[in-house]
């Protein structure tokens, strides 16, 4: 199959994707920064970057050979098509005017920030070189001029490039005529105003005669032999990452011949301009190795002193003597001393000395907002025996120090972090202040239990490792706590006052007083600030009335103030617990009243036995019992409950119908108490228990409860007016009383595992850990701290926020991360409109035709650290009622929009819970022609003069008929059409199913309109070679049978060539070609001949093989793109063997997603079981047992996407 598709490959690589096909790498550095890095696998179009900016806007544009892109964080987007933009090579960006300017060989674009211009030789601009030059910079002197250099790689002819200047709206064209150089590679300006160009020779593979040209008064006058200077090939950087003029007002660069990988140091040295002359050093050269290089002239202003810095073509090892870095000092460059006062690299991580370090050129670079003053130890891709990443040192504290160790290179500051390029890409650096504690900082405890952190009125968050709510995790700790006061973590043990170094249970009273529950009874804090503005501890034990020790687990305040303390959990000694007795005790002045058992003495003689005191609406205290001889029943005894007013003790009365089974405690709301039972929800009114479990009204379905999660599991979840109950795997119902809500992963849901809530009373929030990380829950509105992978594998097993707004996550095994809350909003922009078709990046259209009315919004949080935490919700003003569901999703589409007004808004919100600010677009879709004003006033005058009198009711009545008769035939048209589609559809499925002696082929298809999306065919070649391709289009109806129409034509054209990835690729590429938005075509294949299969999968449904021999089933899983979906996108093919007996199966999609009267999907696990179960019959009696399990899931009702099988077995 030969398609033509080749039109621009460099845009290959530009589709637009949403951002989780824009998955960012995160790489943490030694010092635990994080650099996210774009590469080609991340959508990066190009990693030959030549430039990189970031406007004011907040958008960040990179240049290359291959051309310009913008991009937003999701996507790197191709803007100014139109006008050829995207083939610019390279750009600056002038911040104080906000002008933009980019240039190619032929086109020179400025950019306003409202308007393009575009110049090209007919407006003046021109650059002289050979064909195939580049620009190499497109730069601004501080006279505003922009200069535009070029030159031609890897040839050996003079003027090769050129230099064009840009002023005033007019340009300078320079030639060998008044341009002394072969070519302009870069250019830096001295303090008096006089410009140093460079070159890169007549010849730019050797880089011979690459000398440095001065631009004084207007004049060019080359700096060689002719003045006494016989260096060549300086080295120039860009001024806002390498100082090179000295306190003096001297410029300084260092040469070396131009060509570091197979130059000599004949032309190399140190080249000085101090404003009227040129002055070469080269002394020092010969205390260069034979393979050293100078690369660098640096000078600091921190130090007041000049350095150079050399590279070593083969590397070398460093060893603390290494010549690698030079000072000038009395006219003289000597060998510094900082390797030496260096003289060893540590690993910030472990303090490993690396011995076996090998780098290849050292650098410095001037600090900025993220970064001190540092010298880079460089590594590059030609050192290939280094293992380690680049090193980098800071002058701190007049010491030389490690800073940090990764991938350098100089970059671009931008808002928040630094933009640099990397070996595979584009790397942002981002300081992480953030940090993980463990046992050097005082951490008690990292491989723990279920730890019961308690966050106090003042913030500081409190450490309990011992547990005793659920008996399958109970365990104690004799070792303290920790107190966490947003700067460092705090210990109190015994020796500090405690009762006992087992705790359990931390409250604040309302009168601030904290208590702390422990093995040997309770513990009584008060926090006071010394001078310092420090939380110090007043700590009392609390003793009981006789004055011996007891145990006790959890705490109670009353509403009248009151506070209750008792053990939770009785039992004997184990392995990971201590012995504890039954105690309830309330405190009267400063002890604590023992009160006794209300249960039975059989109930009290039990061996394990587990209590809760709660209070009701009515103020009085209800203890719950559950009482067991083995720790096996205690989770499913019934629950026993004794009533206390504060002097005595009543049992429930039998109007209140407590049920019979263990109650699971919810939590108390104005209207009643709420407990789960396996499978019930019950609430307690003040008069009775109400069994809930099968109520549904307009604001609750109670019926989705009965999955709640019970065995094993905390139940009691409350914060503020709502109840918080996980349902299994499922998600999270939010329950205020009246009203339902349940939440999964689509609706903003973190993860559906979520575990060891942690409730907030005094904030009214809860805190929930999952794999993915950390949820914040204040009402029905979340928070997501996603995990950071390089803390640990897996997310974190308890999770917190102190005051501070630091959210505090334990990893078992590993420490307790300190997660630095940044309170940032991020500039929220719609980055493009596609109307249409068409796109708009700036200048939107404000008012389109009626034609123009499919419209699709991308937008952006500019936020390129992490994207997916900010979520956002639209609004369509004129066409919604109401704004969209919270979404990840950055882009809004709306087709068909009727005639009006129209403004598009668009509002978001990040993870730490600050809203962004709200883009809107404001646009008028104008009427039909027959619609306008001026259309209704010619009607107006046509009925006034020819509707007089009765003549108007009569033809008032006719047009009735008439409407009405055509609305009759545009129905019958309509109805035609579909019918003839569905005709051309049929047709294009085989009519015959082959038949072929070693093969049973049975086929179904069931679609879900009148014109399906489902294609299969088949062809029998020449050598008996069977060819079985399935296929979906995407969507239903008119689009998806062209696209099947589209993809019969590809299949017919190429059915004989036997090679399936030329036709994948070609089809990809003639669909694509076609422009039909997001209509593509996913594509499964098969082609049987004799013993084995070839087979490639472009989106569908995985092929299944039921092998005979082993009985087993397997899948063949290929992960193409769908047909259509990109450009240039190479295709995976299997070979497979087959043997007489296996069956395959090839199915569309609409099976697998068939979903039942519950909303649930059948999914692919229970397609292949359900193939699994029947591959032993024939192919037409497996079609038919497919058909009746699908039948049966959906209860016969209509699928709501087209269902086709394609059964083979082989004899």
């Amino acid at each position: 199959m030969t398609v033509t598709f080749f039109k621009n490959i460099i845009i290959l690589v530009l589709c637009v994707f949403s951002s989780a096909l824009l998955p960012q790498q995160k790489i943490k550095t030694e010092a635990n920064a994080d650099i996210v890095e774009y590469t080609n696998k991340e959508g990066l179009p190009t990693t030959n970057i030549s430039n990189g900016i970031q406007t004011k806007d907040g958008f960040i544009w990179i240049s290359s050979v291959e051309g310009t892109y913008r991009f937003n964080g999701y996507e790197f987007e191709e803007v100014g098509t139109d006008i050829g933009l995207p083939t610019m090579q390279n750009m600056y960006y002038d911040s104080t005017k906000n002008v933009m300017y980019f240039a190619s060989p032929a086109k020179f674009i400025t950019f306003d920030g409202k308007e393009f211009k575009v110049f090209t030789e007919k407006e003046g601009y021109k650059i002289n070189g050979l064909e195939g030059q580049l620009i190499t910079f497109v730069k601004s002197d501080s006279k505003g001029r922009i200069w535009i250099g070029s030159a031609t790689p890897f040839v050996d002819k003079n003027n090769n490039g050129g230099l064009t200047k840009f002023e005033n709206g007019n340009f300078t064209i320079y030639d060998s005529k008044n341009f002394p150089l072969d070519n302009a590679t870069d250019f830096i300006e001295t303090p008096y105003g006089d410009i140093i160009f460079n070159s890169a020779g007549h010849n730019t593979q050797t880089l011979e005669g690459s000398y440095v040209a001065l631009f004084k008064n207007g004049v060019f006058k080359r700096i060689d032999e002719s003045m006494g200077i016989t260096l060549q090939g300086a080295r120039m950087y860009p001024m806002e990452n390498v100082t090179s003029v000295d306190n003096d007002g001297n410029t300084w660069l260092a040469c070396n011949n131009g060509n570091i990988f197979g130059g000599n140091q004949i032309s190399s040295g140190v080249l000085m301009y101090d404003g009227n002359k040129f002055y070469q050093f080269t002394e020092f050269v010969k205390q260069l190795g034979k393979d050293q290089l100078p690369i660098q002239v640096y000078y600091s202003t921190k130090m007041d002193k000049l350095f150079m810095t050399t590279l070593a073509r083969n590397g070398e090892l460093f060893n603390g003597k290494n010549k690698s870095v030079f000072e000038f000092e009395n006219g003289k460059w000597k060998v510094s001393n900082i390797l030496q006062e260096i003289n060893i690299i540590r690993d910030l991580k472990t303090d490993r000395v690396i011995k076996d370090f090998k780098y290849s050129s050292v650098f410095f670079l001037k600090s900025s907002q993220y970064f001190p003053e540092r010298l880079v130890f460089q590594v590059t891709s030609q050192d290939q025996s280094s293992k380690y990443p680049n090193q980098l040192f800071s002058f701190t504290d007049d010491k030389w120090k490690k800073f940090d160790s990764f991938e350098s290179a100089p970059g671009i500051v931008l808002s928040e972090g630094v933009a640099m390029k990397t070996s595979k890409g584009i790397g942002i650096y981002y300081p992480n202040y953030s940090k993980i504690l463990t046992s050097k900082d005082g951490l008690l405890v990292t491989q723990a239990g279920i730890v019961t952190p308690y966050t106090d009125y003042n913030g500081l968050v409190w450490l309990s490792y011992s547990y005793s709510n659920l008996p399958a995790y109970a365990k104690t700790e004799s070792i303290g706590i920790n107190v966490w006061d947003g700067k460092k973590l705090r210990t109190i043990t015994e020796k500090d006052g405690l009762a006992s170094d087992i705790t359990f249970q931390i409250f604040q009273d309302s009168k601030k007083r904290i208590w702390i529950t422990t093995s040997k009874g309770l513990t009584m804090v008060r926090e006071i600030k010394n001078s310092q503005g420090e939380q110090i501890f007043k700590i009392n034990s609390v003793p009981n009335q006789d004055g011996k020790a007891y145990n006790t687990s959890h705490v109670l305040e009353t509403k009248n103030g009151d506070i209750y303390a008792w053990q939770n959990y009785v039992r004997s000694a184990s392995n990971d617990l201590i012995k504890a007795d039954y105690f309830l005790g309330r405190l009267e002045g400063e002890k604590l009243i023992k009160i006794n058992s209300p249960f039975s003495d059989d109930d009290n003689r039990k061996k394990y036995q587990l209590f809760e005191l709660r209070e009701d609406n009515a103020g009085r205290l209800w203890f719950f019992g559950l009482f067991a001889d083995n720790i096996k029943n205690i989770t499913s005894v019934q629950s026993k409950i004794m009533l206390y007013d504060g002097k005595s003790w009543s049992r429930p009365p039998a109007s209140w119908s407590v049920p019979t089974e263990q109650l699971h405690f919810v939590g108390s709301l104005k209207n009643g108490m709420y407990f789960l039972t396996v499978g019930g929800f019950y609430v307690f009114n003040g008069n009775n228990f109400v069994n809930l479990s099968d109520s549904v009204n307009d604001n609750a379905d109670f019926r989705i409860l009965k999955g709640a999660s019970v065995a094993g599991t905390q139940t009691e979840i409350q914060a503020g007016g709502n109840l918080y109950i996980r349902l299994r795997n499922r998600g999270l119902v939010i329950f205020d009383g009246t009203n339902i809500n349940f939440y999964t992963k689509k609706t903003g849901l973190l993860s559906t595992n979520l575990s060891n809530p942690v409730i907030d009373e005094i904030r009214d929030e809860v805190y929930f850990s999952s794999p993915s990380g950390a949820l914040k829950i204040i009402g029905n509105k979340f928070q997501t701290f996603y995990h950071d992978e390089s803390v640990a594998s897996g997310g974190p097993y308890i999770s917190t926020m102190d005051g501070l707004g630091n959210m505090l996550e334990l990893y078992n095994g590993v420490g307790l991360y300190i997660n630095k809350s940044e309170e940032k909003s991020y500039p929220l922009l719609i980055s493009s409109v596609s109307i249409s078709g068409q796109s708009h990046y700036y200048n939107y259209p404000k008012e389109l035709p009626n034609s123009q009315n499919s419209f699709i919004f991308n937008y952006a949080a500019l936020n390129y650290k992490d994207p997916k935490q900010t979520t956002y919700e639209h609004f369509l003003e004129g066409f919604d009622k109401a704004w969209s569901k919270a979404s990840t999703l950055p882009f809004a589409e709306y087709q068909n929009l009727p005639f009006g007004k129209y403004t598009f808004k668009v509002r978001g919100i990040t993870s730490n819970g600050v809203k962004t600010n709200d883009a809107s677009y404001s646009f008028k879709v104008n009427p039909p022609i027959w619609r306008t004003w001026w259309a209704y006033s010619f009607y107006l005058i046509f009925i006034c003069l020819g509707l007089i009198g009765i003549r108007k009711y009569e033809l008032e009545r006719r047009k009735e008929n008439e409407n009405k008769k055509f609305l009759q035939i545009e129905n019958d048209r309509k109805t035609k059409e579909l019918d003839e589609a569905r005709q051309l559809q049929l047709s294009m499925l085989p009519k015959v199913i082959p038949q072929l002696p070693h093969l049973d082929i049975a086929v179904f298809m069931k679609t879900a309109t009148e014109v399906g999306g489902d294609y299969y065919d088949f062809h029998v070649h020449l050598d008996g070679t069977l060819t079985v391709i399935l296929g979906d289009a995407t969507g239903h109806g008119m689009m998806s049978g062209m696209m099947v129409s589209i993809m019969k034509s590809l299949f017919m054209s190429d059915r004989t060539n036997k090679a399936l990835k030329p036709f994948f690729e070609n089809a990809s590429a003639a669909i694509k070609d076609m422009q039909l938005g997001r209509l593509m075509m996913a594509l499964n294949c098969v082609q049987i001949s004799k013993n084995k299969i070839i087979t490639t999968n472009a989106g569908m449904p995985s092929l299944i093989i039921y092998r005979n021999d082993s009985q087993t089933v397997e899948e063949v899983v290929i992960n193409n793109m769908p047909l259509g979906a990109m450009k240039e996108v190479v295709y995976d093919v299997k070979e497979i063997k087959i043997e007489k007996g296996d069956t395959l199966l090839m199915m569309s999609d609409g099976f697998a997603e068939l979903k039942n009267q519950n909303q649930e999907m059948y999914g692919y696990k229970r397609a292949r079981n359900s193939f699994e179960d029947s591959a032993k019959k024939e192919p037409e009696e497996i079609i038919t047992y497919l058909r009746a399990e699908s039948r049966n899931w959906t209860n016969s009702l209509e699928p709501d996407d087209d269902v086709t099988f394609v059964v083979i077995k082989v004899k």
